[in-house]
C-alpha cells in the first residue's frame, strides 16, 4: 500500500479489518490521519486489506472481529457482490463499522445490514447532538452534548423512518437527521455513520475534539466477542500551577485529597515560607506532610513569577551555561532542605527552556515534559519571531498528544486538556484554566462562578477520558487564592458528581505518564480468540515500565462488559492469556 506505514499491524482473529482502496489516491490520502493514528493511539488491534485489485470473501472477513470501512467511495469498489458478502459476514457474526459518508456508492444489499432507505443527495450539518444516552456507545454522554463542526460536513439523509426516532439513532444534526445509528444483523452487530470520514479531520472536527467516545465505543460495541484492546485507563489527575502556598499553607490540596485528586503541584521556589502567620515554616512543613503521604507531588515551576530557573524570561534568551549550573545547585539545596523529591515531571513556568538544561534535568531523573513551545523559544516571542511548537502524535493537537520530544528522545511530552485549537499562538483561553474567567481574579469576574468553573473542569475530564488519554484539570493558585475553602469544595464536588458515569481512577501525575509512556511503546501484535470458549492469547510487544491492563470486551445482552487482565513489567514479548466469562 502506498504511503502508509504498516508495521504497527496486528495478526490473528481478533483484529479489526480496515478496508481501503489505494486506487483513490483522494479518499485514500485522509486513511492514516482519520483511522489509523486512531487506532495505534487506542491499542486497537488492526490490519489493513487494500480491495485496489482483488475482490473480499466470505471466509477472509470472518477472520476477524469486525470490518471497517474506512475510507469514502468504498461502495463503488465492493459493488453488488462484495456488499452481499459484507452483509452475510456480518450475519455470521462479524462486527461491521462504516465510516464511509458516500453512501449513494452502495448496493442493495449493504443497506440490508442496517434495514434503512437513503435519500438521494447527502445534506451539510454543521453540529452534531446526542440524542441517545442508554446506548453503550453514547452511555457516557449527556443529551445536551452538542459538537460544533469548524466546516459543515456532508449527512446522507437516511429516509427510514424508524431511524429518526430517538431510540434508533444515537447521534443526529440539529435538524433531527440521522448520524449514527447501531444495529443488529443476525449475529452480527454494525454501526453506521451517515457523515464522511472528513468528520475526523482536523479541519471539520478531528480527533480528540468531542466524539471520540463514541469512535472507540462504536468498534467495541459491534466487534465480535471476545475482543481485546490496549488503552489507557481512565486515569484522573490534576496540576495546579504558579504555586506559592501562601494562602493557606496549602491546605486547598486537603479538600482536593478529600475528592480523589493527588495534584502534581508546580511551585515557586522562593515564595515557600516567605509569608509566615501561624507558624515558622508552616509551607514547607506542609508540603513534607503531603509529599510523605503520597498525596501531592512538587516540581519547580520557577523560583518566582519572573524569575525562571531554566530560561531569561526578560530577555527572551537561555540562560548562560554557568547560570544553568548555578541554578540547579539552588534547586537541589531548596528540596535537600525540605526533605522531598521533586517529581520526574517538570512544569516549568510559560514553558520556557533552554537545550543547554537538558542534560541537568536528565541528571535529576526529569523524564517528562509539559511543553507548550519549542525548546529555546520565549513565550512573548512566539508567533512573530519564532515558530509556534508543532504537537506531535498521535494527532498533532495540542491539547491532546503523547510522543517523545523530538528535539531530545530522552524526555516524553504529553498533553491532555482542553486547549486553543490553532498553532498561532501559546495563548490561553478561559477552557485550558478551570477557574478562568469564573474568579475575581484579575476582575476577570465579578463574582466567583462555581457553577461554570466545575463545568469546564467536568468537560476537561471527559475530553481526555473520551479520548482514552486521561482526565486533568489545571487551575493556577492565584485562582484559587481568591475562592473561600467553602466554594472550593463546592467546585470539586460538583466536578466528582458530574464524573459519575466514568469509573475513574486517581493517580498522581508521575504514575500515570510512567503508564502513558509504557503504553505509547507497547502494541497488541497478535491476538488470537476462541469464540466458543471464551479463550483469548495476545502477543504483547514493546516496554512497560509497570504492571498495565488489557481491556477484554464481552457482550452483555445488548451492551458490553470490560474484564482487566494485568501484564507484568516486560521488556520484548509476553504473552497474555485470559478466560473470559461466557454469556
Amino acid at each position: 500500500m502506498n504511503n502508509i506505514v504498516q508495521d504497527q499491524q496486528s495478526e490473528g482473529n481478533g483484529t479489526v479489518l480496515l478496508l481501503a482502496d489505494s486506487s483513490d489516491d483522494k479518499a485514500y490520502s485522509y486513511v492514516e490521519e482519520t483511522m489509523l493514528a486512531a487506532l495505534g493511539h487506542l491499542g486497537i488491534p488492526y490490519k489493513i486489506r487494500d480491495i485496489e485489485t482483488d475482490i473480499l470473501s466470505r471466509k477472509e472477513l470472518l477472520e476477524h472481529s469486525c470490518v471497517i470501512l474506512g475510507q469514502n467511495c468504498l461502495g463503488k469498489k465492493l459493488g453488488q457482490k462484495g456488499a452481499e458478502i459484507l452483509r452475510d459476514a456480518v450475519g455470521a457474526g462479524v462486527g461491521l463499522v462504516s465510516f464511509d459518508g458516500d453512501l449513494g456508492s452502495y448496493s442493495k444489499a449493504f443497506f440490508e445490514i442496517f434495514r434503512i432507505n437513503i435519500g438521494r443527495t447527502p445534506l451539510l450539518c454543521s453540529d452534531i447532538k446526542t440524542v441517545n444516552v442508554e446506548h453503550y456507545i453514547t452511555g457516557t454522554r449527556e443529551l445536551d452534548d452538542d459538537v460544533t463542526l469548524y466546516k459543515p460536513l456532508e449527512v446522507w439523509p437516511i429516509e427510514s423512518p424508524h431511524c429518526g426516532s430517538v431510540g434508533k439513532s444515537l447521534l443526529q444534526t440539529s435538524n433531527n437527521w440521522p448520524v449514527l445509528i447501531a444495529s443488529t444483523h443476525g449475529q452480527g452487530r454494525a454501526v453506521l455513520f451517515t457523515g464522511s470520514v472528513k468528520l475526523w479531520i482536523r479541519d471539520i472536527l478531528g480527533h480528540a475534539s468531542g466524539l471520540d467516545d463514541v469512535f472507540w465505543k462504536s468498534i467495541v460495541w459491534a466487534a465480535r466477542k471476545p475482543f481485546a484492546i490496549y488503552a489507557m485507563p481512565p486515569f484522573a489527575t490534576a496540576l495546579v500551577d504558579d504555586c506559592s502556598g501562601s494562602y493557606n499553607h496549602f491546605r486547598y490540596v486537603d479538600t482536593m485529597n478529600k475528592y480523589g485528586w493527588l495534584p502534581h503541584v508546580s511551585i515557586f521556589l522562593e515564595n515557600i515560607d516567605r509569608v509566615i502567620h501561624q507558624a515558622d515554616y508552616a509551607d514547607s512543613a506542609k508540603m513534607k506532610a503531603l509529599y510523605d503521604a503520597g498525596l501531592a507531588e512538587f516540581s519547580v515551576h520557577g523560583f518566582t513569577y519572573e524569575n525562571l530557573a531554566v530560561f531569561n524570561h526578560r530577555a527572551r534568551k537561555p540562560l548562560s551555561d554557568e547560570q544553568i549550573v548555578g541554578n540547579f545547585k539552588r534547586i537541589d539545596a531548596y528540596f535537600k532542605k525540605w526533605g522531598i523529591t521533586p517529581s520526574r515531571w517538570q512544569n516549568y513556568h510559560f514553558c520556557e527552556m533552554g537545550t543547554n538544561a537538558f542534560p541537568y534535568m536528565k541528571e535529576r531523573g526529569v523524564e517528562y515534559l509539559h511543553m507548550e513551545l519549542n525548546p529555546d523559544t520565549a513565550w512573548l516571542d512566539v508567533p512573530d519571531n519564532k515558530p509556534a511548537f508543532r504537537p506531535p502524535k498521535p494527532y498533532h493537537h495540542r491539547g491532546f498528544y503523547m510522543d517523545y520530544l523530538e528535539q531530545d528522545t530522552d524526555f516524553f511530552i504529553f498533553h491532555s486538556m482542553l486547549n486553543p485549537w490553532g498553532f498561532d499562538s501559546p495563548d490561553f483561553v478561559q477552557e485550558t484554566d478551570f477557574l478562568w474567567n469564573h474568579t475575581i481574579f484579575w476582575d476577570e469576574s465579578p463574582c466567583n462562578n462555581v457553577e461554570d468553573a466545575a463545568r469546564i473542569g467536568i468537560k476537561q475530564i471527559r475530553r481526555g477520558i473520551d479520548a482514552r488519554f486521561f482526565g486533568y484539570i489545571l487551575c493556577h493558585e492565584q485562582r484559587v487564592a481568591v475562592v473561600s475553602m467553602k466554594e472550593w469544595d463546592k467546585i470539586l464536588g460538583s466536578i466528582h458528581d458530574g464524573l459519575k458515569k466514568y469509573d475513574l481512577i486517581y493517580r498522581a501525575p508521575e504514575y500515570i505518564l510512567d503508564y502513558a509512556r509504557s503504553h505509547y511503546d507497547t502494541r497488541i501484535a497478535d491476538v488470537s480468540v476462541n469464540n466458543e470458549s471464551g479463550k483469548v492469547h495476545c502477543k504483547m510487544q514493546g516496554k512497560t515500565r509497570l504492571t498495565t491492563a488489557l481491556e477484554v470486551y464481552i457482550n452483555n445482552e445488548n451492551s458490553v462488559q470490560c474484564e482487566l487482565c494485568d501484564i507484568p513489567q516486560f521488556t520484548g514479548t509476553v504473552n497474555v492469556k485470559m478466560q473470559c466469562p461466557l454469556p
